[in-house]
C-alpha cells in the first residue's frame, strides 16, 4: 500500500519525475550566445586653413570646415536605426563649395540594413556657375549585414592640432593648420541564455572564452561605405580625416574580464556557475584600453551528476527485504561531472578524490550498532540504477558529505543509519530531495523505479543506463 500511495501522490501533485527526464526526444534548451545591443556615436569637426605663398608673395588662401556625425543603435528583437551626416564647406579664392552626404539606414532584427543615401552639392563660385542646390541624388543600396562579428568597445576623445609648413620646390611654400576634435563611442553588449529545463533551478558550470585586439586607426577613403567588407559600422577619426580600416595588437587573455564574473585564466577560460533559464551579461571588458574589438567563443556548459545504485536482496518487485542467505542488499552512490580537469584545479584534492568513483557505507563488524566505514564500491554489483542532474555547487556539497562520512563515519545500524540512509543523505547534500524514504535497499529500489520510470513507462526499468533525471523535489 505504501508504494502505491507514493506513486499516486506524485501523479496528483504533478511531480512525476518521468516527465522531467532528459531523452533524445525531450532535450534541454541549449545555451544561446547573442548580441543584445549595439550603439555607436561619432561627433567630429575639423577646421583647416591653407595659405600658399610664392616667394614672399601671397598666392592663395583656403578655409575648410568639415563636420561628421554618426548615430547607430540596434537591439535584439527590435532592430534599430543608423544615420550618418557629413558636411564639408570650402571657401577659397575661387569661390565656395558645400558638399553634404546623408546616410539614412533602417537596421532590422536579425541584423540587416537597408541603405538610402542622399547627396547634395552646393557650388557658389566666383564665376557664378551655380547658386543654390546644384545636384540632389538618392541611391538605394538594398540589404546588407551589420559587421558582426567582430564586436567592439570604444571610447575615444581625440583633440588634434597640426601646424605644418610644406616647401614647394622652386616655387614657394604652403602653411597648413588643422584643428580636429572627435568623440567616438561604441558599446556592444553580449548576452548568454543559459538554457536548461523550464523547471530547472540548477546552477551549472560554464566555460567562457574570449579574445580581444587593441585597435589603432589607418587612414582610408573619407567616403568609404561603412558597411563594406572589412570596415566597422562607422568610421574612426584620426589626424587629417575619417578612417574605416583598423589594425591592432592582441590583448593578453588574462587582461580580459567577462561581465561581472571575473578574468580569464592563463588558458584563456573563465569557469563560473550560472543558473539555468537565465539571461546573463557576458560582455568582455579590457581595463585602460579605449578601443578594442573582441570575440566570444561558444560557451561550454558542463553538467554534473548524482548516480544512485541499488542491489536488491530479492531482485524485482518483492517487498521482502532480505534473501534466504540473510543478505539485506546494498545501496551506494557516485558523484561525477563533465567539467574538464582545468576547471577543477582550484578544488581541493581532498574532495576530488571522491569524484568519479562509487562509494558505499558499511558496518565494520556485524549489522547492529557498530562503527561504520566508507568503501569504494567500484566493483559492487547492482540491479537498479538512476542518474540525476545536479548543479555544480551541489556537486561540491555532495563531495563534502562523502568526505565527511569517510573522515568521521557515523555508527552503522541496520535498523538505524545504514547504507540507504547514507546514499539518500548524499543526494540530500546535493539538493536532490526527491528520493524514497524506505530504509531497506529492497523497498528503496522498488519505490525508486516507481518515482523515476523511463519515458513512456509507468514503472521501471530496473537498470536505466540511458536516461538522466531531474529530481521531482530539487529544493
Amino acid at each position: 500500500m505504501k508504494t502505491y500511495f507514493v506513486f499516486l501522490c506524485l501523479i496528483i501533485s504533478g511531480e512525476l519525475a518521468g516527465a522531467t527526464t532528459q531523452t533524445t526526444a525531450n532535450q534541454d534548451k541549449p545555451p544561446r550566445l547573442y548580441v543584445k545591443s549595439y550603439m555607436e556615436c561619432v561627433g567630429s569637426s575639423t577646421a583647416r586653413s591653407d595659405d600658399v605663398f610664392s616667394g614672399n608673395f601671397f598666392f592663395d588662401s583656403t578655409a575648410e570646415n568639415f563636420t561628421y556625425n554618426l548615430n547607430a543603435n540596434w537591439s535584439d528583437g527590435s532592430g534599430g536605426a543608423y544615420s550618418c551626416k557629413t558636411h564639408d564647406a570650402v571657401d577659397n579664392s575661387f569661390g565656395i563649395v558645400n558638399f553634404s552626404v546623408d546616410w539614412d539606414i533602417n537596421i532590422s532584427s536579425p541584423p540587416g540594413i537597408e541603405v538610402q543615401v542622399n547627396t547634395i552639392n552646393d557650388f557658389d563660385n566666383a564665376f557664378g556657375l551655380c547658386d543654390g542646390i546644384c545636384t540632389s541624388t538618392s541611391v538605394y543600396y538594398g540589404q546588407s549585414v551589420l559587421p558582426f562579428p567582430p564586436y567592439e568597445q570604444c571610447d575615444i576623445n581625440v583633440p588634434i592640432i597640426d601646424n605644418s609648413i610644406f616647401q614647394i620646390p622652386y616655387w614657394g611654400y604652403d602653411i597648413v593648420n588643422i584643428q580636429t576634435a572627435t568623440r567616438h563611442t561604441i558599446q556592444t553588449t553580449m548576452k548568454l541564455q543559459t538554457g536548461g529545463k523550464a523547471i530547472s533551478r540548477l546552477r551549472n558550470l560554464f566555460g567562457l572564452t574570449a579574445s580581444a585586439t587593441q585597435m589603432y586607426p589607418l587612414e582610408n577613403n573619407l567616403y568609404a561605405a561603412p558597411w563594406a567588407a572589412g570596415n566597422q559600422l562607422g568610421p574612426v577619426y584620426t589626424e587629417g580625416g575619417i578612417v574605416t580600416g583598423l589594425f591592432g595588437t592582441n590583448i593578453s587573455v588574462q587582461n580580459i574580464t567577462i561581465g561581472s564574473y571575473g578574468a580569464l585564466n592563463a588558458n584563456g577560460v573563465l569557469y563560473t556557475s550560472l543558473p539555468d533559464n537565465a539571461d546573463v551579461d557576458v560582455t568582455p571588458y579590457v581595463a585602460s584600453v579605449d578601443d578594442y574589438t573582441f570575440n566570444l567563443g561558444q560557451p561550454q556548459k558542463y553538467h554534473s551528476y548524482f548516480d544512485l545504485f541499488v542491489q536488491q536482496a530479492n531482485p524485482g518487485y518483492s517487498l521482502i527485504f532480505y534473501s534466504q542467505t540473510n543478505d539485506v542488499g546494498h545501496a551506494f552512490w557516485q558523484f561525477r561531472t563533465d567539467a574538464p580537469r582545468d576547471a577543477l584545479q582550484n578544488i581541493s584534492t581532498n574532495l576530488t578524490v571522491f569524484l568519479g568513483n562509487p562509494w558505499g557505507f558499511y558496518p565494520s563488524n556485524g549489522l547492529f550498532t557498530v562503527p561504520g566505514i566508507l568503501n569504494n564500491d567500484s566493483y559492487h554489483s547492482y540491479n537498479i540504477k538512476r542518474s540525476f542532474y545536479i548543479g555544480f555547487p551541489d556537486l561540491l556539497q555532495g563531495l563534502e558529505f562523502t568526505r565527511g562520512i569517510s573522515n568521521a563515519p557515523p555508527v552503522y545500524s541496520l535498523s538505524g543509519f545504514n547504507c540507504v540512509d547514507a546514499a539518500r543523505g548524499a543526494g540530500f547534500a546535493a539538493d536532490l530531495f526527491g528520493l524514497p524514504w524506505d530504509t531497506s535497499p529492497q523497498n528503496f529500489g522498488v519505490t525508486l523505479i516507481e518515482m523515476y520510470p523511463a519515458p513512456g513507462l509507468v514503472i521501471g526499468p530496473f537498470d536505466d543506463e540511458t536516461d538522466i533525471f531531474y529530481s521531482s523535489a530539487p529544493y
